[in-house]
């Protein structure tokens, strides 16, 4: 048995359907009572819990194996749902009780967003890869790039369509590594079945800036957006301004602050694995969808 924290999430609900297709037994953990029924379709197991509180757990990793830790609070972040919550105390929360019921593998989603160099958000998901080392439980910690997905449909593509336009925290001119969530989920499943430990950063094929990212999805959407660009000083100046009223926000912005000051914000190293999907492969689907989506409205009377 499987038990999936963020099973409703973009990478989890992948994870889920991969696990579900090959025939393992998955309990799905999501907050959402919305979103819990889609996931009993599918054949998981639904199972109401939030990482910020630990009364659910031990009922729901009776008889599990394995954990996989799929949950974020950085997108879209909130005062009372952000990586120092979710991310950082929640997820070492969980693996304290994974390790109470004699879970015998965690799979932990980490991240690598700009070359490794240190952000709020990754130092919240470095304090956890440390309490799983020293848990005592094997382990897969896997630190994927930059999301397609998140940071390119949901961020850039989505608000083209929705109101012609496109915010930018700084320039977007460093250079990023790109992964798709569909080659992550088929990672994380393979690492389920992991016998040793191990720590594995993974990317995409692409190496590109926000700005060109947003070209190709203008290119498919037939659609030139209108750019605001939040200037670096700005955000330098806004960073500790904002995080005392809004502490989720203040990890959008470090983020955006760490990502403005490199030049190149793609690997130092070489990836321990590279997926094959493409930038262009995921917008070019997006773009299909939404022109599907359109052939399929009926016409106003």
């Amino acid at each position: 048995m499987h038990l999936i924290v963020g099973a409703s999430g973009t990478v989890g609900t992948r994870i889920t359907r991969l696990l579900l297709e090959r025939g393992d037994a998955v309990r799905a953990v999501s907050r959402d009572p919305g979103r819990r029924e889609p996931l009993r379709r599918l054949g998981a197991v639904p199972v109401a819990g939030d990482l910020r509180s630990a009364d659910w757990m031990p009922a729901a990793l009776e008889g599990v194996r394995s954990v996989i830790l799929a949950s974020h609070g950085l997108v879209p972040p909130t005062r009372d749902n952000h990586p120092g919550i979710v991310d950082d105390a929640g997820n070492r929360r969980m693996i304290d009780a994974a390790r109470q019921a004699g879970v015998e593998h965690i799979v932990f989603m980490s991240s690598d967003l700009v070359a490794g160099q240190p952000t709020l958000f990754t130092t919240a998901k470095r304090r956890v890869e440390e309490h799983l080392r020293i848990s005592g439980v094997g382990y897969a910690i896997i630190r994927p790039t930059v999301f397609i997905e998140t940071h390119g449909l949901l961020m850039m593509a989505e608000p083209l369509r929705a109101r012609g336009s496109v915010l930018f925290f700084g320039p977007g001119t460093t250079r990023l590594n790109w992964i798709s969530a569909d080659d992550v989920a088929a990672y994380v499943v393979q690492a389920v079945d992991a016998t040793s430990s191990t720590v594995d950063v993974i990317g995409g094929p692409d190496n590109l800036s926000r700005i060109e990212v947003l070209e190709l999805i203008e290119r498919e959407a037939g659609q030139r957006a209108r750019r605001t660009h939040v200037p670096v000083g700005a955000l330098r100046v806004m960073r500790p301004v904002i995080g005392t009223f809004h502490p989720g926000m203040r990890y959008l912005l470090d983020m955006a602050v760490t990502e403005s000051k490199s030049v190149d914000g793609t690997p130092p190293r070489t990836l321990d694995w590279t997926g094959p999907t493409t930038v262009t492969d995921i917008v070019a689907r997006w773009a299909r969808d939404l022109s599907g989506s359109r052939d399929t409205t009926p016409a106003a009377s």
